[in-house]
């Protein structure tokens, strides 16, 4: 049975990882129009406050969704005492409790005093819809302009897509469009989205270090907060069966060697004419928002008894009618909107690969 390696937007960079003597020490959510990435504020107005409104959490982001409140991602970790600042003004705002999602990769954080209502980003409600554009915020790793080669089609060789950079810090921006609607399990339900090159050169996908960014989607005439960055796949690939191992953004996997099978082996995915791009995932808040005003709307610290209650309390999505299910993608459940790439890789199977963490 095939394997499909994905990573966890965190944490050391394993063995197998190749490092580059031109690598690129700039920071962003990679993009297909430069190395450089997008570090500065976007021109968009709304996208604009929506970049002064999140704040570093460590190494990564946190959005406030209420006075007290902070939303990222669970996986990242983090401790009671650490705080959140805002570059901006140079604000900050010691944390008090956590109180984390056991039905996907959120984790609330909760502060001592209040942001300004300046500072609370809207939250995105309801379903989704094919194609529905989407921002992106990170402080993930760059690419560089080493590019990555693989077989073509219908023969030769072709560019694939670009290896991963060393440094990272910055935040950065990148949009895309959305591709499909995953269930990760225990990760919950999952925003998917293709590096397609078809995208325009600021087509974004997710690195290491983009994991608890968040990402906005318009709605009524406003950028709202509809998830939190998650995972990447594939990244690791080899040109040759022999390797070495390399990590990189793919906006065409096919032609090149991805792990497969226990004990692992690497197995060539066959080029074709359409392209087969790295997907990325980020978590749907909208599953999840009555587990997110459970949390926000008690005064103190609750009770594990009514936490519990809360959580048993959430309902899952239901998806809209008319958006068929892919049969190709997800182990679990997948709604996938018209597309002509090949099934998103795996969100569920994350728990058996190694952790990246970041150095």
């Amino acid at each position: 049975m095939k394997r499909q390696t994905i990573f966890c937007l965190f944490g050391l960079l394993v063995a197998t990882v190749v490092f580059w003597a031109n690598a690129c020490h700039c920071s962003a959510v990679i993009i297909i129009g430069s190395s450089a990435g997008n570090t500065g504020t976007p021109l968009d107005a709304g996208l604009a406050s929506r970049w002064n409104q999140v704040g570093d959490w460590g190494s990564y982001l946190g959005t406030p969704i209420a006075p007290n409140y902070f939303l990222t991602a669970k996986h990242i970790g983090g401790a009671v005492g650490q705080s959140i600042t805002f570059p901006d003004d140079n604000s900050s705002y010691q944390t008090v409790a956590t109180f984390q999602d056991p039905n996907s990769d959120l984790a609330l954080w909760q502060i001592s005093g209040a942001f300004p209502s300046s500072r609370i980003v809207p939250m995105y409600a309801g379903d989704v819809v094919a194609r529905v554009p989407l921002t992106i915020f990170g402080r993930g790793l760059p690419r560089t302009d080493t590019v990555v080669t693989g077989a073509n089609w219908p023969n030769g060789t072709e560019a694939k897509g670009w290896l991963w950079g060393t440094a990272a810090s910055a935040r950065s921006w990148g949009t895309n469009t959305l591709d499909g609607l995953g269930d990760g399990g225990t990760a919950g339900t999952q925003l998917a989205y293709y590096f397609d090159t078809a995208g325009g050169s600021n087509e974004g996908i997710l690195s290491i270090g983009d994991s608890g960014g968040p990402v906005f989607i318009s709605q009524s005439g406003a950028w709202r907060l509809a998830g939190i960055n998650y995972a990447v796949s594939p990244v690791a690939v080899r040109q040759t069966i022999d390797g070495p191992t390399l990590t990189a953004a793919l906006y065409d996997y096919g032609g090149l060697y991805l792990e497969t099978g226990s004990p692992v082996s690497w197995q060539l995915v066959s080029a074709t004419f359409a392209n087969k791009p790295a997907a990325s995932y980020s978590t749907f808040l909208s599953p999840r928002s009555d587990w997110i005003e459970a949390v926000i709307t008690v005064p103190e610290p609750g009770t594990l008894l009514l936490l519990t209650a809360a959580f048993l309390a959430t309902p899952w999505l239901h998806r809209r009618a008319q958006v068929p299910r892919c049969r190709r993608c997800l182990p679990r459940s997948f709604t996938q909107f018209t597309h002509s790439h090949d099934p998103l890789p795996s969100v569920a199977e994350s728990k058996s690969m190694p952790a990246l963490h970041r150095q």
